[in-house]
């Protein structure tokens, strides 16, 4: 199965609900306010050192499309990051687990959350960062292409897992008179 898009807040909140349950919740909370927050892979997540972070800043060559990426981050997130790396040195990983353990993890939330775990992913939280940009933008396709390091549209729009359903409960609440 393909992962898709988280588009439901609630849900969304109700895995960080979960995940902050748990023992390291707050690293495990982090994880994913930073996963949404920068739409990153997982892979470029896990390679992060705390001199990867500067002043609200991710500096970072991307390891699939070799670009280099500074994105800001909002300022819960930036606070939270902050406090999070005061104790660590510059060579530290922000994020010192697996990926196999991301996806267990995400896994496990969506499934508290009452999401069908075997559309949850680790890259779930790329393709619903995706979502939620794009929906905040006014819906402007380029600028989320550009967030996600796409280079075509169409790439970005099977990333937003628009569907019929969607288009339909849009196209119903129009009226031309």
């Amino acid at each position: 199965m393909t992962s898709m898009p988280i588009k439901d807040l609630n849900k969304i909140n109700d895995m960080f609900e979960a995940l902050g349950s748990r023992q390291n919740g707050y690293v495990y909370t982090l994880y994913l306010e930073f996963a949404l927050s920068t739409a990153l892979r997982v892979s470029d997540i896990l390679s992060l050192r705390k001199k990867n972070i500067n002043n609200g800043y991710v500096h970072l060559r991307t390891m699939k499309t070799g670009l280099e990426r500074v994105i800001v981050l909002n300022d819960n997130c930036r606070r939270r990051m902050e406090d999070y790396l005061r104790g660590k040195n510059e060579n530290d990983l922000i994020f010192p687990f697996k990926r196999q353990w991301v996806h267990k993890l995400l896994k496990w939330a969506a499934d508290y959350a009452g999401l069908d775990p075997k559309y949850i992913s680790c890259h779930t939280t790329r393709k619903t960062a995706a979502y939620r940009f794009y929906i905040d933008s006014n819906h402007d396709i380029m600028k989320t292409m550009y967030f996600l390091g796409h280079r075509s549209p169409k790439e970005t729009r099977f990333y937003l897992g628009i569907n019929d359903e969607e288009v339909n409960h849009q196209l119903i609440s129009m009226s031309w008179r």
